[in-house]
């Protein structure tokens, strides 16, 4: 359904967690194996046999916690263009709690547009209205380039890179506008946010 967030979205924003979690695992199935060495476990009593094999489930946990990570890697590898148009490009509503330029750094990386060892990305334009409405968008006569025009502004958050450096760290400045949307459209779908323009009586 258009607008709704594909599963793959959810494990990708949840990966810090994801790997927090594994490297915990990993370090308290480290120090079991470093309590346990030198020790020859033939000579361990049943009792003593019995808490080695329940120190193996922390082991099972870890190898989980791989197994959901590669999955979202695989998923966020394997989205389609519309859903990539959605994860760079719609924030409806407006993601709480963060003003000003801090919105674009916060957002930016939740979204998977900047990355640690990634050039930063220039600009980047998030619109705050349902997708539904971008994906109407597709419906109405493109223009002369191709694009196709929302029939209403639309509140959004353009952020612009400071200073043109690409080099990491990203430092963005926040603008929040009253704009038209111009996208490119696959299969009826948008798949490309083209720009923003005020309307005419606004000029």
């Amino acid at each position: 359904m258009p607008g709704s967030p594909p599963t793959h979205w959810t494990l990708l924003f949840a990966l810090p967690l994801l790997l927090d979690l594994c490297l915990l695992g990993s370090a308290g199935t480290s120090i079991r194996a470093v309590q346990r060495s030198g020790r020859d476990q033939e000579t361990l009593r049943p009792e003593e046999k019995q808490r080695h094999t329940e120190n193996q489930v922390p082991m099972a946990s870890w190898m989980l916690c791989v197994a959901l990570v590669l999955a979202a890697v695989a998923g966020a590898v394997g989205e389609t263009r519309y859903e990539k148009f959605l994860r760079q490009h719609v924030d409806h509503p407006r993601t709480l709690g963060l003003m000003g330029h801090r919105y674009c750094a916060v957002m930016l990386a939740r979204r998977q547009v900047t990355a640690p060892g990634r050039p930063c990305k220039p600009s980047n334009t998030f619109v705050h209205a349902p997708a539904e409405d971008l994906v109407a968008t597709c419906t109405r006569p493109a223009d002369a380039t191709g694009f196709h025009s929302t029939s209403t502004p639309m509140d959004i958050t353009a952020c612009r890179l400071r200073g043109g450096d690409t080099r990491p760290p990203c430092n963005y400045r926040a603008r929040q506008l009253h704009h038209h949307v111009r996208v490119s459209c696959l299969d009826g779908l948008p798949v490309h946010l083209a720009g923003t323009h005020a309307s005419v009586n606004e000029s």
